[in-house]
């Protein structure tokens, strides 16, 4: 009777067998097909989110600019002038679609009047450069210039921002006499806005 309870405490409860159940050709097919169908959807939106974010960021950066650029001007009682820089110590010019501004720029207080920025002027700030988009001036306006008056010297001056690749619609940013700069999905006449090609 001893024996027979002490092997009962030893005995072990018997589970049924578990089976494992792999999948099948056609199903792994299946969730191959719906991986690649959802990442042929989702990555271009998510590249496009981007982009969207990128140039909007670059046109409030330059919008920002100009706006200082025009605050100094009446403060100081001096003229004002943004340029294209890529370090800060020069202002680069036109190129065959205007000025570059992607690589950076400076704003600076215009002392001479020489359009240029030399050891008679004062550096207020440099912003940085812009990747992956192209942001042009008009063709022969290197430089805006405020008067201490707040108004900007010159014709009007429209900023195109391109994306690199091609992405997306291109933005302008005009500057009128006045020296207020709005945005638009078109050129100062109400045209396509022209962008340059990668080289």
């Amino acid at each position: 009777m001893k024996n027979s309870r002490q092997q009962s405490c030893f005995r072990v409860k018997s589970h049924p067998a578990r089976h494992e159940r792999a999948f099948s050709l056609y199903e792994a097919l299946v969730a191959l097909t719906v991986v690649s169908t959802v990442t042929t959807v989702a990555v271009p939106s998510f590249q496009q989110l981007i982009f969207g974010q990128r140039m909007s960021g670059a046109i409030n950066t330059l919008v920002t600019a100009l706006h200082l650029a025009r605050s100094e001007a009446i403060k100081r009682g001096e003229r004002a002038a943004l340029c294209p820089s890529t370090d800060g110590h020069a202002c680069r010019h036109s190129d065959a679609y205007g000025a570059a501004w992607e690589e950076g720029y400076l704003l600076y207080i215009d002392r001479n009047g020489n359009h240029e920025f030399d050891a008679d002027d004062m550096p207020v700030r440099m912003f940085d450069p812009t990747a992956g988009l192209f942001i042009h001036s008009s063709t022969h306006r290197d430089h805006v210039t405020y008067q201490p008056n707040g108004m900007a010297t010159g014709t009007n001056v429209t900023f195109t921002f391109c994306d690199k690749r091609g992405r997306g619609a291109p933005r302008a940013v005009i500057v009128s006499n006045s020296g207020r700069p709005r945005t638009s999905a078109q050129d100062a006449s109400g045209g396509t806005i022209s962008c340059p090609t990668a080289s």
